[in-house]
């Protein structure tokens, strides 16, 4: 199986002209994905710790710009013609579902059916303490949101009644165009891997590798089996593979897709990035 290539830019600040000629430029050298990143606030200072760094600290900082990530992929949309548009991740608890729902599928309409919504629940306290969302039971929050945007895509009329979402009957259109919009469910928690299973279409743990890599993959199969799910229905996106020896891992545990980091701004350093990677790691 040919490996699927993500690219993630490195940071959200390009302007107009650098993000157009970003992508177009993944597209022409043959990228499937691209993949914007959320955080609608970033604090001064913060508590939580960053899980995917050593240091506990993410590299985002004070002087960075976030760009929504739905407006950047509408805008890298208008731009491409085939290359697929991801979330990684939208953090969905700080979100009103029903909303995000309408934006989600409005997004997919006009990019032809391209968006691929990365959805997690987030680390950072201090962010949803800005945004006055509960940090506590977010998990749960997250499950009833993806099972209530699912409905306002599926059923006419709509309805939904949990504990933190309630509505209907209502009607919610545009529709998505393969009548719902692919969810990617981020995070290396067992949570995380037990929401894939249950209500996925694909899981990306982000920056995990090796051995935790593949535990989590076996937990996902396990999952998936208790729910009775083909566990190959879920679609599993990876970080990059430093190296032939690691991504031959990858592809025995049936990972369909990596996702490399480039920098928008230096669209030479993309080229040569992207082609190497293309030729040394995956063969191509």
């Amino acid at each position: 199986m040919e490996l699927k290539l993500g690219v993630m830019p490195s940071h959200g600040g390009a302007g107009p002209a650098t993000v157009a000629r970003f992508v177009r430029l993944l597209e022409e050298l043959g990228c499937e994905s691209v993949w914007a990143v959320e955080h609608i606030v970033v604090p001064d200072d913060y508590d939580s710790s960053y899980p995917y760094d050593s240091s506990g600290r993410m590299s985002l900082g004070a002087d960075d710009d976030v760009p929504d990530p739905l407006h950047w992929l509408t805008f890298a949309a208008a731009h491409t013609t085939t290359l697929k548009l991801g979330t990684a991740m939208l953090i969905l608890p700080e979100h009103n579902p029903v909303d995000l729902a309408k934006r989600l599928a409005t997004v997919d309409v006009l990019s032809g059916g391209r968006l691929l919504a990365g959805i997690g629940v987030g680390w950072l306290r201090e962010e949803y303490d800005a945004l006055g969302v509960p940090f506590a039971e977010r998990g749960a929050r997250a499950d009833e949101y993806l099972e209530a945007m699912r409905a306002l895509w599926t059923r006419a009329p709509a309805r939904y009644d949990g504990r933190f979402v309630s509505f209907g009957p209502v009607h919610s259109r545009p529709r998505p165009v393969r009548g719902t919009v692919p969810i990617v469910v981020g995070g290396h928690s067992l949570a995380a891997v037990r929401r894939a299973a249950r209500l996925g279409d694909g899981w990306y743990p982000l920056g995990v590798r090796g051995e935790e890599f593949a535990r989590l993959r076996r937990a996902l199969r396990e999952e998936c089996a208790a729910v009775g799910r083909d566990p190959d229905d879920v679609e599993v996106t990876a970080r990059a593979p430093r190296d032939r020896g690691e991504l031959e891992l990858l592809r025995s545990l049936g990972v369909a897709r990596v996702v490399i980091r480039a920098d928008p701004d230096d669209l030479v350093g993309v080229r040569d990035k992207v082609r190497r990677y293309q030729r040394e790691v995956l063969g191509v």
